[in-house]
């Protein structure tokens, strides 16, 4: 779903095997437009904005905003002045992907300088499309809104909120003009010929056509077939003229590669509302080319969007037409049944319903919300799928187009012949090829499940890798190279040092810990989707991971509240955008006792909040929370699910951390600690006196600790009884640090887990 008005129009074009052509009746020829793109960093809040504006944010439709209602007066992230721009018909807000900040945590308004003025405010979604995360156009992508677009436009201001109260690095504003070409007004405006179920392949508006700069683009990834088409809608203003249809599909295509870095714009197809078919992704006429339009399920389908906005109208009947006239023909090619289901591997990500590996059975044809949290295509267009499979169903059964079909794959290498094939390459994630291929059908058949042998080295491609190294005794690296090659082939190949004896055969028991009251801490994560999962601990590692919840995107912050209700269970708290603390009691059993009840409201002034068990030595769990300024507050719990008395701030200047955690007696001395890191790294040790304040100032334990994105613990993992840290990097990599019971720790090394830079961990001690 993309937010952006429209600027532009287009034509159709006859399209078979061959590329399409259009006649013009002009002489204008087409020509590359060359757009004219400025990205200016933007960043702290002006003050005397921020006085003359407390700005009451509108909230959307169904939805409650930072800066909306009682929370307007609080102080947003970034506010920028007024800024004085060339003119411009397009913008959009962008940060860099390595922000531990998700996008569903972030609302950006923007307003702007028209002919007739400044603007209201107007949120900007976040995108929920994308290239998947696993692969090299995914891992140079930036995350940012979906653009907006102005009739004409010469200032922008800016202001970003965020529900933690960190601000996404390296934001920029991008503005654009997608420029004018007098060959935009000669594209042929008739419809689609005859509709009768003979109708060949529609007329298609190529890239040349609608002036496609092709310097702006990085490449092509093709997949191996087309199994599925996903309907989507752009979202913006249903006001565009036919002059103006091939402009807004250029203002898209700068922003997808110049704001946000990806390879080309996002869609396979775009339709306007005279029914005009536009080439989007470069090669999508032909081939079965990968896009960026459903981050998750980009692999084996194409998408088709409608331009406009069709959650407040409906799409013309000409405009529907067009649409299953080009889902029916793509399919065709590929033997697709449009009236059919598929079964589709999700690859994850921030807008997945559906996270990484999980198997999901949709229609051949499908809207974009069935796979993403999201209202696109927008409802009437959602009303009108049934129609769009019915004609698309009709236009395959009965096309005369028989394309050539596509250059065959070189035929699979048999297992001997593996270390002698590719011997030489290495493979990581984002490599295709073959060669990727026919790991995956190793993998595959020793029980090393890599997925589907579709030659993209993904995230599950890496967990089979992974599991099959640790059963030969690899190095676990989760990357291919000559001596893996030799494994695979069965050739003799190189094992890694067989490691030390543990010292202990197992974890011992500790009354109570963890979330399944095992004994032994755990470790929870909250995906994108919203689903919870329980990762059980063990011995230096964590049993498969176990859903325990789904839902929990409603929430901003989900954290382990200890024994919050005191009955010898660990429970977890849920805060939402709005401020309110929900108590989740723990069943003992891995689960839930109950539903959740709201313990506190008011909560949305604190940008952290974590439970360091018992920090004020009476024996029940307390609650620690910042705010933005860096006051730290210490909640008093009453070990009956509640709090003994108010607030009390025991420190300040805390807002030079970014990460706050307990890792419980990390000192040795029998009481409560905290640790702290800072975006530089560093980390410390702030030792409690087990009265709920500090015994002496902080010191620094270690360095280097920006390296990974999350760090937390679970207690003790390696059985000395000493609390340790894990350090989770953003290839999914994770690190054990065993504590030395004297506040401090022992060289890491990799643990055999791997985590997605995008889920959201929590140690249960």
């Amino acid at each position: 779903m993309r937010l952006i008005s429209a600027v532009a129009a287009a034509a159709l074009v006859p399209a078979f095997v061959a590329l399409p052509t259009v006649s013009f009746a002009a002489a204008e020829a087409p020509r590359p437009v060359a757009p004219q793109v400025v990205n200016t960093a933007i960043g702290g809040v002006d003050p005397g904005e921020l006085a003359r504006s407390p700005i009451a944010l509108p909230p959307a439709p169904g939805q409650t905003l930072l800066g909306a209602g009682p929370e307007a007066a609080d102080r947003p992230e970034v506010l920028t002045s007024k800024r004085a721009t060339a003119r411009f018909t397009v913008a959009g807000v962008s940060w860099s992907r390595t922000s531990r900040v998700l996008s569903q945590d972030v609302r950006v308004h923007v307003r702007v300088k028209e002919d007739t003025g400044w603007t209201a405010w107007e949120l900007l979604a976040m995108p929920d499309e994308g290239p998947d995360g696993t692969t090299a156009e995914g891992a140079n992508a930036r995350i940012g809104s979906t653009p907006l677009v102005s009739n004409g436009a010469t200032g922008i201001q800016v202001r970003v909120d965020t529900a933690t109260g960190l601000t996404p690095p390296d934001l920029k504003v991008s503005t654009i003009d997608p420029g004018t070409s007098a060959a935009d007004d000669n594209l042929n405006t008739s419809a689609p010929g005859s509709a009768s179920a003979a109708t060949p392949a529609p007329a298609i508006i190529t890239r040349a056509k609608w002036g496609a700069d092709e310097s702006l683009r990085r490449g092509v990834t093709y997949n191996s077939t087309v199994k599925a088409i996903t309907i989507h809608h752009t979202a913006g203003t249903n006001n565009y003229t036919p002059a103006g249809a091939a402009a807004q599909v250029r203002g898209i295509y700068a922003y997808d590669t110049l704001g946000l870095g990806w390879d080309d714009i996002a869609y396979n197809f775009l339709v306007d509302k005279w029914g005009r078919v536009y080439e989007g992704r470069a090669g999508s006429i032909t081939k079965a080319v990968r896009g960026a339009h459903s981050m998750g399920f980009n692999v084996d389908t194409m998408g088709i969007s409608a331009m406009g906005n069709y959650d407040t109208t409906a799409a013309p009947a000409v405009m529907v037409e067009a649409m299953a006239k080009v889902a029916g023909w793509k399919l065709s090619q590929y033997g697709a049944n449009p009236l059919g289901k598929v079964v589709l591997t999700s690859q994850g990500g921030s807008g997945a319903k559906y996270a990484a590996g999980v198997k999901a059975t949709l229609d051949v044809i499908h809207p974009h919300r069935n796979t993403s949290y999201t209202i696109c295509p927008g409802r009437y267009l959602y009303a009108q799928m049934a129609t769009i499979r019915a004609k698309a169903a009709s236009y395959a059964r009965y096309s005369p187009h028989t394309p050539t079909p596509p250059t065959p794959a070189p035929a699979p290498v048999t297992t001997a012949k593996l270390y002698a094939t590719y011997g030489k390459l290495i493979l990581r994630v984002g490599s295709k090829g073959s060669a990727v291929r026919d790991a995956q059908r190793d993998l595959n058949r020793r029980g090393y499940s890599a997925g589907v042998p579709d030659g993209d080295f993904g995230a599950q491609t890496t967990t089979g890798v992974l599991r099959f190294q640790r059963a030969a005794r690899l190095p676990l690296s989760g990357i291919i190279a000559a001596n893996d090659w030799k494994a695979l082939s069965g050739l003799a190949y190189t094992t890694a040092p067989k490691p030390p004896a543990p010292p202990v055969l197992s974890l011992p028991a500790v009354r109570g810990a963890g979330f399944d009251a095992d004994g032994r801490g755990d470790v929870m994560g909250r995906t994108p989707a919203g689903d919870l999962y329980l990762y059980p601990g063990q011995l230096r590692s964590f049993s498969k991971p176990v859903r325990v919840g789904s839902g929990w995107n409603l929430f901003n912050t989900v954290l382990a509240a200890g024994d919050f209700t005191g009955d010898a269970k660990k429970d977890i708290l849920g805060r939402t955008p709005a401020g309110k603390l929900y108590l989740y009691p723990g069943n003992g059993k891995g689960g839930f006792a109950t539903g959740a009840k709201v313990i506190g409201v008011g909560w949305n002034k604190f940008n952290t909040i974590l439970s360091p068990g018992d920090f004020s030595g009476d024996g029940k769990a307390d609650i620690l929370a910042r705010t933005p300024a860096g006051n730290l507050y210490l909640y008093p719990g009453n070990g009956k699910g509640g709090f003994a008395g108010a607030g009390k701030i025991i420190g300040v200047g805390w807002n030079k951390f970014n990460t706050i955690l307990s890792p419980g007696d990390f000192s040795g001395d029998g009481r409560t600690d905290i640790l702290a890191r800072t975006p530089a790294g560093k980390l410390y040790l702030y030792p409690g006196n087990g009265k709920g304040a500090f015994a002496t100032g902080a010191k620094i334990i270690g360095v280097g600790w920006n390296t990974v994105i999350t760090v937390l613990s679970s207690g003790d993992l390696t059985g000395d009884r000493k609390p340790d840290l894990l350090g989770n990097k953003a290839d999914g990599r994770t690190y054990l640090y065993p504590g030395n019971g004297k506040g401090g720790y022992n060289t890491g090394y990799q643990i055999p887990v791997r985590w997605a830079a995008d889920t959201r961990l929590f140690g249960v001690r």
